[in-house]
């Protein structure tokens, strides 16, 4: 196997890239077959070119060196994710619909092979991916959860907080879990302070009423 390339990646792919196009998806699958057998930093272009059934200029030519294949491939792996948001979650979205879409997020991105295969051998890895495109992720994904809690605060379905502020503190939560699996059940962990932080309090004439009981 060649040896992949460690020059840091041009400026123009820094942070995640938009989602490649849909023609480039049977070579990031190759990419991601060989990520998951090998590990990133075993994986050449070599490997994804033999995985194709194709030379290695037509690889480089399509989805350039190692470094710029995680780039497209995190890219379209994370927008296809966040994409599907909107569609995940229980409607009317309250306390325990927030719990478990975040698990369910966490769940997923945790059993993705490439991520499986960096946390059980490549962790130091995923310090440098973070340090390097944390910013942009963290942003992409807290746009994705804006509409959705604000939808509910408005409703009166989660307590009154700032959409922005509840968003990215949603989805810096959800990143800690995918890189720290918690202790015991993850909807049990999320829910001992997520559930009482959004719950809504109750209107003061139903508050009355529950006392006068």
């Amino acid at each position: 196997m060649d040896t992949p390339s460690v020059l840091p990646l041009p400026d123009s792919i820094q942070g995640l890239p938009p989602p490649p196009p849909a023609s480039l998806d049977p070579f990031l699958d190759a990419t991601s077959r060989c990520f998951a057998r090998y590990g990133v930093r075993r994986t050449s272009v070599q490997d994804v070119a033999q995985e194709l059934g194709v030379n290695r200029t037509t690889v480089y030519r399509q989805v350039g060196n190692i470094e710029q294949q995680i780039m497209l491939l995190a890219a379209r792996d994370s927008h296809r994710l966040l994409s599907t948001l909107p569609g995940r979650i229980a409607f009317p979205i309250g306390p325990q619909s927030v719990v478990e879409l975040i698990a369910t997020l966490v769940r997923e991105s945790r059993n993705h092979p490439v991520m499986a295969k960096m946390l059980a051998d490549e962790r130091d890895l995923i310090g440098s991916f973070v340090a390097r495109d944390v910013t942009d992720l963290m942003e992409r994904a807290t746009a994705s959860f804006v509409p959705l809690v604000s939808l509910a605060i408005s409703t009166g379905h989660l307590a009154r907080r700032d959409p922005v502020a509840l968003a990215q503190w949603l989805v810096r939560i959800t990143a800690s879990l995918i890189l720290i699996e918690p202790p015991g059940n993850l909807e049990e962990f999320l829910g001992e302070l997520l559930i009482p932080a959004l719950t809504p309090p109750e209107p003061p004439q139903q508050s009355r009423r529950r006392r006068l009981r």
